[in-house]
């Protein structure tokens, strides 16, 4: 009679939980990439405010980022005229997510029988349990099965340790921290096995090198729970308040409470009252503990993203052995990639999600214990699935992990060649060849220079002029569009795009998950739109009509000697801009200095200004560079506002502005290719070059730092021809000289350029971070912060490769630190991020010229370190010097290969 009333208890209350499971009918899966600050606004107010019955599989912390939910099919409608309000495009991932989920088909586990306990399906925990235990009896010289604790509703937290003789170091596992993770457990399970069963030989080396100890499920209650009642269970199940868990990724004692968390206990990320308020992180802190002193390596797996993460989890900066781990990492994705195709990025938590937390396992490992490997899986996928990851992906998984896991442990550290090898050509021979080269060839060549370059002149003035006439391009019904690949097929049909139409990069193909941006001829659009439709591209429409916008872009005349006209509501042409200059020098004649650094292929001058205020002490240089490209008219813009904000700070009631006006000497550039923006102003608002013949040279790729090697052409007709030597046009030519006469105190090398709201730290044409990268990356932070807290727009800092995603060289930032070892050297690239680029309308340039001076005031806060410097006269950079001789050589050369080839 008791056992059949026990009986119908059970089964009770199995119909009771299956009655009370929660599902997800109707509930549809979207991915979002928010591509302005109001679409992050949009979706992080979504997150906050829950005025729609909206599920964050991945939360919204920065443009750019993808973003993925579930939306209530009865918000559904809602969801989407909100998104497009903000024009937000909202991909469908999944339409019913409950369908996926049981989809995630649970197969059950026979005891006694290993075999059956296969990953082509998912598990319970009584059958991983149970499988652990049949193991442990089948190998009880090899496995030990105990228990490091209980749980919150008392289950026990096994741990699986291979038997090993002797002292060695130790290896920690670790899964199934959040309960709706199931990819994670069932990984750790499948490690177990392959340790135990593999025979590879590098598996069983590392068996033999190390004692394991592999935790499979961390949190047994949220598991369960996950599996019989909310399918998206993250937290443990301790009833604290009116909520119901803790994430127990967040309560561990590093920078408790501090990011990435919630005080709200029904939030998701809730971390707990106090640090190890939970069992099952004080049972896993006090076996991890135990065996701390002789742990080598700890890894923990999560899901999803496709993820290697580096401590710390609360920084921004990459601090202890990063680099080496970093190293590892990325080899090991390589060997991942090789096996499935499957792309795993690396990185700290902020670089690869975008975000800070605290209270996490692997940052409190690594900072409490001091081991010295730490590494953070995110498995599979990149969220078309996410938490719904189908049976058929959990076997591919393990192994592809697998192949990471043990490229990590064994790898080698790469090699890296040092910044002046062994197998360099001393700097001295290379001159004294140059010098000869010099002798040798001056004499044949000046007189024909001159001769070619007067009749030059003539045809070059009579051409230009009947091209600003006759041959006035207009963008009329061009369609900037935006796209994001997501795959290695879409990053190709983005590089072949030129190929196929006649596109105007604004945003070049970088990196996958980067954005392009490119305007399309009307006649090709229906073409266009068909072929990225066949292809699965995702497309944004910036701006219908370009035309429209630039003619928005409205130019004003200044007034000569009322320098009041001369304002920041609107952009100006260049005679205005050097007027307004010449204004200036009279007004400040004992403060400032103006030069013509040369001139330019159509004879225009290439004008400098030198500011050194009246009672300041002198400490070093700071050079300002803006215009090298000649569409980019927001960054002249900013540049005289600089200018002009240097010059009134001497009265100013802003200290930190006094402050650096008064310490330095200042060198302004504001457009540097006056013949490249002249004719954006006439003839082609697109014109992205100087004006060298009809096809122009990028200036920007002209500058003798690794010349001609990446993201670079000898094209005429590319965006990014670099010309067919080093420093051959005039502009670079007198920006070097300009540098190099005046380089004894430089300090700081500031460029600055449209658009896209990045701040980039050379070099350009590398992926590595060297020299003094972190010092002027967490200078770049700082001020990026500042920028921010203006009026909100958000910068991101790093390399070229970190920001926009490809490399580049002949860059006059990189040639200037490499040349001369300036310590702080920076390329901004202004607003915005993309909505208006290149058509920037006139109501932003002031906003972008007051947040930008707030970024540019805290990066050049004086330093520690004093420089000493003379007060010596403005150098425009004429005279004989090396490096004219260097340039007269390539000059010389070039001409007569040109000239009788």
């Amino acid at each position: 009679m008791e056992i059949k009333i026990l009986a119908l208890i059970l089964i009770f209350f199995a119909n009771f939980r299956i009655c009370q499971s929660k599902r997800y009918d109707g509930y549809s899966l979207y991915s979002v990439t928010p591509m302005n600050v109001d679409h992050l606004k949009f979706l992080q107010n979504l997150e906050r405010q829950k005025y729609i019955d909206v599920i964050f599989w991945k939360s919204p912390y920065k443009l750019f980022t993808d973003v993925q939910f579930l939306v209530n099919p009865s918000d559904k409608d809602l969801f989407l005229e909100r998104a497009g309000h903000f024009r937000l495009e909202a991909k469908l991932l999944l339409n019913d997510i409950q369908q996926a989920f049981e989809h995630q088909n649970v197969r059950q586990y026979h005891r006694l029988r290993v075999e059956t306990f296969t990953w082509q399906n998912y598990h319970t925990l009584a059958d991983v349990y149970q499988w652990l235990a049949d193991i442990a009896l089948k190998y009880p010289a090899q496995i030990d099965l105990t228990s490091i604790g209980k749980s919150a509703e008392g289950r026990d937290i096994f741990v699986v340790g291979l038997k090993t003789s002797g002292a060695k170091p130790v290896v920690i596992v670790e899964g199934g921290i959040h309960g709706d993770e199931w990819i994670a457990t069932e990984f750790v399970t499948y490690l177990i096995y392959q340790l135990v069963y593999n025979k590879n030989p590098r598996l069983q080396d590392l068996v033999a090198r190390y004692h394991w100890y592999l935790i499979p499920i961390v949190n047994p209650d949220g598991f369960e729970y996950s599996h019989n009642v909310d399918r998206l269970w993250r937290k443990n199940r301790r009833i604290l308040g009116n909520g119901h868990g803790v994430d127990l990724n967040r309560n561990f004692d590093y920078s408790f409470g501090k990011h990435g968390i919630s005080s709200d206990p029904n939030d998701d990320h809730y971390c707990g009252p106090t640090s190890f308020s939970e069992p099952e992180t004080k049972a896993l802190t006090e076996f991890i503990t135990m065996k701390g002193d002789n742990l080598k390596f700890y890894f923990s797996f999560h899901a999803y993203g496709q993820k290697i993460i580096i401590p710390f989890s609360d920084r921004i900066n990459h601090v202890d052995n990063y680099r080496e781990m970093e190293n590892y990492g990325k080899q090991a994705i390589l060997k991942m990639y090789k096996l499935y195709g499957v792309k795993y990025s690396v990185g700290t938590t902020y670089d690869t999600l975008g975000l800070r937390i605290s209270g996490n396992s692997a940052s409190w490992v690594k900072k409490n214990l001091k081991v010295k490997y730490v590494f953070t899986f995110l498995l599979r996928d990149n969220g078309s699935y996410g938490h719904a990851l189908p049976p058929e992906q959990i076997l591919p998984t393990c192994e592809e992990t697998l192949e990471g896991l043990v490229e990590i442990m064994t790898a080698k550290p790469r090699r890296v060649k040092t910044l002046f090898g062994a197998a360099s050509v001393p700097r001295t021979s290379v001159l004294l060849i140059l010098v000869c080269l010099v002798m040798k060839w001056y004499t044949y060549s000046f007189l024909i220079i001159m001769i070619v370059n007067m009749r030059k002149s003539i045809t070059l003035l009579i051409f230009s002029i009947t091209l600003n006439y006759c041959l006035c391009i207009k963008y009329h019904n061009y369609t900037l569009y935006r796209g994001i690949p997501v795959t290695d097929h879409h990053l190709h049909f983005f590089h072949n795009l030129s190929i196929m139409f006649d596109v105007k990069f604004w945003r070049p193909p970088g990196l996958m998950y980067r954005p392009i941006e490119f305007t399309i001829k009307p006649e090709d659009k229906g073409l266009f739109l068909k072929m990225a439709d066949e292809n699965g591209i995702y497309l944004t429409t910036i701006i219908p009509d370009v035309q429209r916008a630039f003619d928005m872009q409205t130019v004003k005349t200044y007034i000569r000697r009322k320098m009041e006209t001369f304002d920041w509501r609107n952009y100006f042409r260049l005679d205005d801009i050097y007027s307004w200059m010449r204004d200036l020098n009279r007004a400040y004649p004992r403060e400032t200095q103006l030069a013509s650094l040369g001139q330019t292929h159509e004879n225009r001058d290439i004008m400098a200004i030198r500011i050194v205020l009246k009672g300041s002490s002198l400490r070093s240089t700071v050079i300002v560079e803006g215009g090298i490209h000649a569409r980019e008219w927001i960054s002249p813009a900013f540049v005289t506002y600089f200018i002009h904000e240097i010059l009134r700070a001497r009265h100013s009631t802003d200290s930190e502005m006094k402050k650096i006006a008064m310490t330095y000497e200042w060198f302004f550039v504001p457009v540097l290719n006056p013949d490249g923006y002249e004719y954006t102003h006439v003839t082609d608002r697109m014109w992205r070059k100087n004006r060298r013949g009809q096809f122009g040279v990028d200036l920007n790729r002209n500058f003798a730092h690794n010349f001609g090697t990446v993201g670079a052409t000898f094209h005429k007709n590319s965006e990014v021809y670099c010309g067919q030597s080093a420093f051959s046009e005039p502009e670079t030519l007198a920006m070097a000289k300009l540098v190099q006469v005046n380089s004894k105190n430089l300090e700081y090398y500031l460029s600055f350029h449209s658009y896209g709201q990045y701040m980039i730290i050379p070099y350009a044409d590398t992926k590595k971070h060297i020299e003094n990268f972190h010092e002027v990356k967490k200078m770049g932070l700082q001020a990026a912060d500042r920028i921010f807290g203006k009026y909100q727009t958000y910068y991101t800092v790093g390399t070229s490769y970190d920001t926009v995603g490809y490399m580049t060289s002949g860059v006059s930032g990189c040639w200037v630190k490499r040349m001369f070892r300036v310590p702080y050297v920076a390329t901004f690239e202004l607003r915005d991020d993309g909505y208006y680029g290149f058509a920037l309308p006139p109501n932003l340039i002031l906003p972008t010229c007051l947040e930008t001076m707030e970024g540019v005031i805290s990066f050049l806060t004086p330093r520690t370190n004093k420089y000493s410097k003379l007060d010596q006269p403005f150098s425009a950079g004429h005279g004989s010097t090396i490096l004219d001789n260097i340039v007269i050589v390539c000059n010389v050369l070039m001409f007569i290969i040109v000239r009788f080839y």
